[in-house]
């Protein structure tokens, strides 16, 4: 071989491999842009739906009133968590409760913990750990689809403005 076939062959070698660090760096950049994508599709469906917060119906109507009833729907196909709850009073201090996914037909909660899993939908139950009726309650979730807390607000005096104004429509 001579030196111009050798240089030739050189240049068209570096050609090569040039082309092909271009297209590899475009296909990199284009399986990255679809893995965010797919990624923000999938975290997209991540929500949590709150129904309305409300007493359960017990036979004791005086045991219902320490407790109040969160439904929850996972609107996801992955599993999602309550992982810390709070509750607070009108005058934003902490109320000590108990909460999960049970109780019993008193209006106790069963098997408290700090973690509740949700597939399709869940009612976490809160009782005040003093038996107090709750008239007013604001409820922070943690949840695993966020890092914001869920803020639920509870007032009986609402429901009971509703109530009257449901029942005077009707006649």
């Amino acid at each position: 071989m001579d030196c111009i076939t050798t240089q030739a062959t050189s240049v068209a070698t570096a050609t090569l491999a040039a082309l092909t660090a271009i297209f590899s760096a475009a296909t990199a950049y284009r399986s990255y842009r679809l893995t965010r994508t797919i990624h923000e599709d999938a975290k997209s469906d991540e929500r949590l739906i709150v129904g309305a917060i409300s007493h359960p119906e017990l036979r004791e109507r005086s045991h219902a009133e320490a407790l109040i009833q969160l439904p929850i729907f996972n609107k996801s196909k992955r599993k999602a968590y309550i992982d810390g709850l709070s509750v607070y009073d009108r005058a934003a201090k902490p109320i000590e409760v108990t909460w999960s996914q049970e109780i019993d037909d008193l209006g106790n909660v069963k098997h408290a913990s700090e973690l509740v899993g949700i597939i399709d939908a869940v009612t976490i139950f809160i009782r005040r750990n003093d038996g107090q009726e709750i008239g007013y309650a604001r409820v922070l979730l943690s949840h695993s689809f966020s890092e914001t807390r869920y803020v639920v607000i509870f007032d009986s005096s609402v429901q009971f403005v509703k109530a009257a104004h449901e029942t005077a429509r009707n006649f």
